[in-house]
């Protein structure tokens, strides 16, 4: 029986490839999909218009939460939080999956702090897909306010981070910003919360993600069968 040898270049070929695939289907962030419609205004997750406040001050903070007012602020110097949250909470708790096992889905997932370059890390290649994370974002009086919103538009151009309304903080939040609070001058009570919830459902974002997976290897197998076939003639 013959025995199909391998090189070293093919081998990191499928390396290579078993790689990208990894990080389509746990990396890569898919919320812009969402919100290709949403267009601007003063709902929660919506591009902010002429109406919606932005946050100058933390003394508004409070102010804002009571009158519930639309508000944003500004994505420069964001600081990133050792805290994030999965993008559909419905996904969190336990799962089965095909060989009986069981798999137990945070809805928070929580990183050392000061967020170091490993946490980054597995963030871009391996948790992207389901968890924003959180921020600090300054205030004109050198204080902080929490946010909160989909990753993905630190990409995009423009200053301006979505419309969202102010929240108290649930009990992770708290934990997390009252450490943060030794180093950073933030009210640990309230969160900006400028997340479309319920915009993603996790069940077809991951069919999506296999979907693209499966184009995208058909693409390459087509793609290399007919360079073979040139280089053979």
């Amino acid at each position: 029986m013959e025995h199909k040898q391998y090189s070293a270049l093919s081998i990191l070929k499928n390396i290579l490839a078993a790689a990208i695939a990894l990080w389509l289907v746990l990396g890569v962030p898919t919320g812009w999909l969402y919100d290709l419609r949403v267009g601007t205004g003063t709902e929660q997750g919506q591009m902010p218009n002429q109406s919606v406040q932005t946050v100058h001050m933390q003394d508004q903070v409070e102010d804002f939460f009571f009158q519930n007012t639309p508000a944003t602020v500004s994505k420069d110097d964001l600081i990133q939080c050792p805290l994030m949250r999965l993008r559909d909470e419905r996904y969190a708790g336990e799962h089965t999956n095909a060989r009986k096992r069981t798999v137990v889905i945070p809805e928070y997932r929580t990183m050392s702090y000061p967020v170091g370059l490993v946490d980054k890390a597995i963030n871009l290649f391996a948790t992207s897909a389901l968890y924003n994370g959180y921020y600090l974002a300054p205030l004109e009086d050198g204080a902080y306010v929490c946010v909160y919103f989909d990753d993905y538009l630190l990409l995009r151009s423009g200053e301006e981070l979505p419309t969202g309304y102010v929240r108290y903080a649930d009990t992770e939040e708290k934990q997390m910003l009252h450490g943060m609070a030794e180093d950073y001058e933030v009210n640990p009570v309230y969160v900006l919360d400028m997340y479309r919830h319920g915009k993603v459902n996790w069940m077809l974002d991951f069919v999506i993600r296999i979907a693209v997976v499966v184009l995208l290897g058909l693409i390459y197998l087509s793609v290399a069968d007919r360079i073979k076939k040139i280089m053979r003639h």
